[in-house]
């Protein structure tokens, strides 16, 4: 292998004379600076990393050395549309309740939440009550907005100002609430979470007991909604799920009439026994696979990113940080602008893939922050640089399963710096 020298760079390329078109030295007293311009405050200027658009519209964005996310707006609804459609029944209407919570998922809950309203959906569940008060301001007042962990004492303010529904999980959750409620003029409804059984959150059997022996507290909750949650339900024959149902069915027998919800993303795929009144599909609706059944929603969510350089590794030498690859032949290699920072999870280190024009690329070496080195010796055809790089794709629940992580987490890790398109069926590259 031949030296390396390092260039020598011409300070003043061209030829050119410092100074004015004359040739003469500039004169630094005279010389004028474009103003700088004035974007007010904070909130008004440009965010880095995020597409240009045109009042609410992301503009096509042009090629770009950055990576990027791709949401298919389009088939989030129509996955809303199918669930919809798998939920009806004669006389009975069941409402499919949109879970977009960790900013739906990674996928940005602006453009999601908007064209889930559009759609027809009017409501949705959060985790936090901070994550309602930003969609409030994003669908507007009309539609309901739940809030699974409840209240605290220090986010009670947010739920009346914000017109936000507690989801209460605890008796002391339940009796904080009922003490706040007079305090306010608007005083939004609320749901009872039981816990038929994953003992993660929600009312246990004594608790659930003295909640509906207390009518005046009862009353106090203007309950709307009784709900679980089903913990095994992506495994359809588990032993679990028909506990869980019957454990439910056992406990709305002793309510008064309000709606019932069990069923999460895979629990819609159990039946209609599943589905009572409202379902609360998160998964489903941002194409994840959930369940082992046939699943009538598709994938919305690709992640592309561009070949920054193009190498050569010879049999024996070794790439990425602490040289956890070494080359068992003469290795072609691409580095592509993409890393952990972006959410392409270290665990893939040489372990994941990636695809360029549908063929397969092995990662190799430490995915590093804002970089990831992949193995190019078998690629059929030319790689230039500006190339795209899909890391996450149809495939994203087979990769997770590879890493041994969830599809969930894959999304919800996506960086902010990634750029976004929101598009309708075709991406732009």
């Amino acid at each position: 292998m031949s030296d390396f020298k390092k260039p020598k760079f011409n300070k003043n390329p061209g030829g050119r004379p410092s100074g004015n078109s004359n040739g003469k030295p500039s004169q630094s007293s005279g010389a004028t600076r474009p103003p700088r311009k004035d974007y007010g405050n904070a909130i008004e200027a440009p965010q880095r990393g995020a597409a240009p658009t045109r009042g609410d519209v992301p503009l096509p964005p042009k090629r770009s050395g950055q990576a990027w996310l791709h949401v298919n707006i389009s088939q989030i609804i129509a996955n809303y549309n199918a669930l919809n459609e798998m939920c009806s029944r004669p006389g009975k209407p069941v409402n499919i309740a949109a879970c977009v919570k960790a900013d739906a998922y990674g996928l940005g809950l602006g453009p999601v939440a908007k064209a889930l309203y559009g759609a027809g959906c009017r409501t949705f569940f959060v985790a936090h009550a901070s994550e309602g008060r930003l969609l409030r301001e994003i669908v507007g007042q009309m539609p309901s907005i739940f809030v699974f962990n409840g209240p605290s004492e220090a986010e009670i303010p947010i739920f009346f100002t914000s017109k936000l529904k507690p989801v209460l999980n605890t008796l002391s959750q339940a009796r904080m609430w009922a003490r706040a409620v007079p305090k306010h003029e608007y005083q939004p409804r609320t749901a009872i979470h039981i816990d038929t059984g994953m003992n993660r959150l929600g009312f246990e059997g004594r608790d659930f007991d003295r909640l509906w022996g207390d009518k005046d507290l009862v009353k106090s909750l203007d309950i709307e909604v009784v709900m679980s949650h089903l913990a095994c339900a992506d495994t359809p024959d588990h032993r679990m799920n028909p506990k869980q149902l019957a454990t439910f069915k056992s406990a709305a027998a002793q309510l008064p009439p309000v709606a019932l919800s069990l069923a999460n993303s895979a629990g819609i795929y159990l039946g209609k026994d599943y589905h009572f009144n409202m379902v609360r599909p998160g998964a489903a609706l941002y194409g994840l696979n959930i369940t082992t059944l046939p699943e009538l929603h598709k994938p919305v969510v690709t992640v592309t990113a561009p070949v920054v350089q193009k190498g050569f590794i010879e049999k024996g030498d070794s790439a990425g940080y602490r040289a956890s690859f070494t080359a068992k032949r003469d290795t072609r290699t691409i580095t592509v602008g993409i890393g952990y920072a972006d959410g392409i999870p270290v665990a893939a280190s040489n372990i994941g893939h990636a695809k360029l024009n549908g063929q397969s690329l092995k990662i190799i070496g430490r995915v590093s922050m804002d970089l990831t080195i992949l193995d190019a010796t078998d690629y059929k055809g030319d790689i230039a640089i500006g190339d795209r790089v899909m890391f996450w794709g149809d495939d994203l629940t087979a990769q997770s399963e590879r890493l041994g992580l969830l599809d969930y987490e894959l999304l919800t890790r996506l960086g902010s710096r990634l750029r976004r398109d929101y598009h309708k069926g075709k991406m732009r590259l």
